[in-house]
């Protein structure tokens, strides 16, 4: 109980009931002692117990206000009936071992909680100081391994691991088993900017004979899909996969499932999403809309090549009783007019032409050259039905 203050262990001592970790039996009477885990179970015996009159004590590793029970328990009890006495946490030891503060720090949870490979890279990417509290599923190991597939092999990994105890550590990342509720500590000496504006450049993609949504068609379309960090996207004809780059650095909390048919493009999606270290997307073979079955269920779609297939895609579009927001593009006056027969009946459509020349030298002087114009059409599908 060495990290507890006297009020706690106090408080430990006087209550008729405890319930605490398996990790924690050692400190607790056994006569006093309730299982945590599972925690329905916990706030239902804890609830008799408070009926009974008796005095119930919930003992909690880590920081009572850092994700904790604490919600839990308040939401079940009310925030009047609950008292709360913090103790040193296990962030608090590992930056004091450090020699460095957490007041700059962003602090977040793999702890029992999902957190993706991309999102651990878009926090280590975009702060200065990073401090992740682990579990055994996600510990050192698979942060060193998700920063390095990040392209973040270059920040400083240090890590605190039982903290609590006697022989608690505090060192630089090592290639080796590590307790499962470490405490890591990334630190990157040139952190970027969190916002992102999209827009690549064309040559910054892979690029082989296979079509590519241009800079600005693709900036036209990212404005009109309204995405957010934590955005499902599916982009069905992804191509090279332009979009479906753009698309996952915008939503490094979301992710993206590119769909293609095509064995050249495949391959292109691959290239593309090693080079932007786009772990947040997932390549898709196959023709839509087959290929997106058991897709997890989108907040945005992309249709930038639908083989002829858009009916169809945006009748299953509709059949999943969730709202999606929808831009599609096409190029020819055939794929324009079903586009726009299929999703004018939704609530939020809206059609453009763009047309864009690019300036060109030629010989000794410039021109612009005349792009093909791309139509695009947005959709809110499920948010109303379709007017018959």
């Amino acid at each position: 109980m060495g990290l507890m203050t006297r009020e706690g262990v106090e408080a430990v001592q006087s209550a008729d009931c405890v319930w605490c970790a398996a990790r924690m039996d050692e400190l607790i009477d056994p006569q006093k002692r309730r299982p945590l885990v599972p925690f329905k179970t916990a706030l239902d015996d804890m609830a008799k117990a408070l009926e009974s009159g008796l005095e119930c004590v919930a003992l909690l590793s880590g920081d009572t206000g850092l994700y904790s029970m604490l919600p839990m328990l308040i939401g079940r009890f009310g925030s009047e009936r609950v008292s709360v006495i913090p103790g040193i946490s296990s962030v608090q030891v590992l930056c004091a071992a450090a020699g460095t503060t957490w007041q700059d720090a962003k602090i977040v949870s793999a702890h029992g909680r999902e957190m993706s490979a991309a999102a651990l890279c878009h926090y280590a990417r975009t702060h200065a100081k990073l401090i992740v509290l682990l579990d055994a599923e996600r510990g050192p190991g698979w942060v060193r391994d998700a920063l390095s597939e990040g392209g973040l092999g270059h920040v400083r990994l240090l890590v605190g691991e039982r903290l609590s105890y006697p022989e608690a550590t505090v060192a630089p990342y090592e290639e080796r088993p590590y307790d499962p509720l470490s405490v890591c500590m990334v630190l990157n000496d040139a952190p970027s900017d969190s916002f992102s504006a999209p827009g690549l450049d064309d040559d910054a993609f892979i690029r082989g004979k296979t079509p590519m949504t241009k800079r600005e068609i693709r900036i036209q379309a990212l404005a009109d899909l309204k995405l957010k960090p934590d955005s499902f996207v599916w982009d069905v004809g992804a191509g090279t996969g332009s979009v479906s780059i753009e698309c996952a650095i915008q939503c490094p909390l979301g992710h993206v499932y590119a769909v293609e048919r095509s064995d050249e493009a495949l391959s292109l999606l691959e290239q593309n999403k090693a080079r932007f270290h786009a772990s947040n997307m997932t390549v898709v073979p196959g023709s839509a809309p087959e290929a997106l079955k058991g897709l997890p269920t989108p907040t945005h779609v992309f249709l930038g090549g639908t083989g002829g297939e858009s009916a169809e895609i945006i009748r299953r579009i509709s059949e999943l009783n969730a709202p999606v927001r929808v831009c599609a593009t096409a190029v020819t006056m055939e794929t324009a007019s079903l586009l726009a027969q299929l999703m004018q009946g939704y609530d939020g459509f809206s059609a453009a032409q763009i047309g864009v020349s690019r300036l060109e030298k030629i010989g000794r002087y410039h021109m612009f050259r005349a792009q093909n114009p791309v139509f695009v059409f947005c959709a809110d599908i499920n948010s109303t039905s379709p007017s018959e």
